[in-house]
């Protein structure tokens, strides 16, 4: 009995120290290709706690250094990379005289899904993230049944944007927003796209995947609705009779 307890610990002490030992490789590596990407490094503190917790990074302290929090046992591959891209943004918005709650809450999500996904495979998101608009959060996170579909739409959307643009193009994008306060113009004018336009180039390459299954769909509907209309067209309507049941009808009312 006290072997296995003592096997257990180790085991447990073993995977606690991995996964310490991955965050600290992910966030190291994160750093280096932030600081080359915005020309600039940053000052942080990371803090790896034991078990779940809503990770993320905090406002820079009296010293100039930003906290980040994790914890090990809800830790995903790229988490860091997310936290760690706040971080930059954050302190970039500051180098240009902002500050980060001048930016929509959905825009700084796409700046760090977009960065986490350089390198880190997601998941394929569910059907109803091309349906949901994301964009209207600008000042508040979405509640908590709807997160994982609000970072799902946001995840896939920087993909997109970053198959035909750079990383930097997201920054230049916010410092339009900034000086014009239309993040429309803004993607206009870098991007050649307004937002909107965007959105919905997005949506239909995400739905493509799902053309098959929707086409069955409508392809069924159009069956079962025919086939509904051919059975009743077997009972042709009788006007005559009609009117002789009104006419029953009214002799009976008098």
């Amino acid at each position: 009995m006290k072997s296995a307890l003592l096997l257990l610990t180790v085991i447990l002490i073993s995977i606690y120290t991995f996964s310490q030992v991955e965050i600290r490789r992910e966030i190291e590596e994160a750093n280096a290709e932030l600081s080359q990407i915005y020309g600039f490094s940053v000052k942080y503190s990371l803090t790896i706690l034991k078990g779940e917790g809503h990770e993320q990074p905090a406002a820079i302290d009296d010293n100039g250094i930003y906290q980040i929090f994790l914890y090990t046992t809800s830790y995903r591959s790229g988490v860091a990379r997310h936290e760690l891209a706040h971080v930059y943004f954050f302190e970039y918005l500051r180098s240009i005289g902002f500050t980060p709650n001048e930016i929509p809450v959905w825009y700084h999500e796409l700046m760090a899904e977009g960065f986490q996904s350089l390198h880190s495979r997601t998941r394929i998101p569910i059907l109803r993230v091309a349906f949901y608009d994301f964009t209207e959060f600008d000042r508040r996170y979405p509640n908590k049944d709807d997160q994982s579909v609000f970072y799902g739409a946001v995840s896939s959307f920087a993909g997109y944007i970053l198959e035909r643009h750079s990383y930097i193009d997201l920054t230049i994008v916010a410092e339009e927003f900034l000086e014009e306060g239309d993040m429309s113009a803004a993607f206009s004018k870098v991007f050649g796209s307004s937002l909107e336009s965007m959105i919905l180039k997005w949506r239909l390459i995400f739905l493509l995947p799902y053309s098959p299954f929707l086409i069955g769909v409508v392809l069924f509907l159009y069956l079962l609705i025919g086939r509904r209309d051919k059975y009743w067209r077997k009972f042709p309507l009788d006007l005559e009779s009609l009117r002789e049941d009104e006419e029953t009808k009214n002799r009976r009312a008098h």
